[in-house]
This record gives C-alpha cells, sequence and structure tokens, in this order.
C-alpha cells in the first residue's frame, strides 16, 4: 500500500492505492487552474493505478470546494469517462449541502458514476 500527499493550509488530499480510494479533506479554495495542477495530478495516477478496477474519490470530510475545484473535478470524471478503464464511486455527505447540490451533477457527465451520498 502506497499513499500519495497533498497538504495546503486548510485542506489535504490523499490517495490510499490499497483501498484505490483519494480523500478530501478540510477547506479548499485555490484559485485558478494551476493551483488545482497538484490536486489533478494526484487523481490522474490513481486512476492510473486503479486501471480494470475500482477507484473512490471520498469527499465526506471535505467542508468546502470552490467552482475552481468544481470544475477539476468535473473535467476528471469527463476524462475518466472518455478513457472508461475504471470504476468510478463518489462518497459524500448528506451533512454538507454543496455535497448534495454539486456531486450528483457528475452523474450527469458520466452516468456510470454511482455516487452515494451518505
Amino acid at each position: 500500500m502506497t499513499t500519495d500527499q497533498i497538504r495546503g493550509d486548510e485542506y489535504q488530499v490523499e490517495y490510499d492505492s490499497g483501498s484505490s480510494t483519494v480523500r478530501f479533506q478540510g477547506t479548499v479554495r485555490l484559485q485558478t487552474t494551476d493551483d488545482y495542477a497538484p490536486v489533478n495530478e494526484l487523481l490522474l495516477r490513481a486512476h492510473d493505478a486503479a486501471a480494470g478496477g475500482q477507484l473512490s474519490l471520498d469527499f465526506r470530510q471535505l467542508q468546502f470546494l470552490n467552482s475552481s475545484g468544481i470544475s477539476m473535478v468535473s473535467k476528471f470524471v469527463i476524462g475518466a469517462r472518455k478513457r472508461d478503464q475504471v470504476r468510478l464511486t463518489v462518497l459524500g455527505n448528506r451533512d454538507i449541502y454543496w455535497q448534495q447540490k454539486s456531486l450528483g451533477n457528475l452523474q450527469k457527465l458520466w452516468p456510470n458514476v454511482q455516487i452515494e451520498i451518505l
């Protein structure tokens, strides 16, 4: 099992290869595509490592993700759909309003994405 991590002042994004899960925690308010590049690269590495299997994106401990971050995640889902190499599951927290509203929209981008708002 390997763990790949990105940390900021208010957030952490961690890829756990043992469970094929990328976990987002805290509050992410990065401003530009360049600012989100390390997170996007981590997602792409996780996707490649999970090829032929399952990949989970766990947002349950993420309090806030700004529109630039939601856009980055949306583009990742579109790219995963085009490659069609993983079964993608998105985990959300029903107590965090933005997750109820935004994470469900990912299924519109790729109907095969499994959304679980717990």
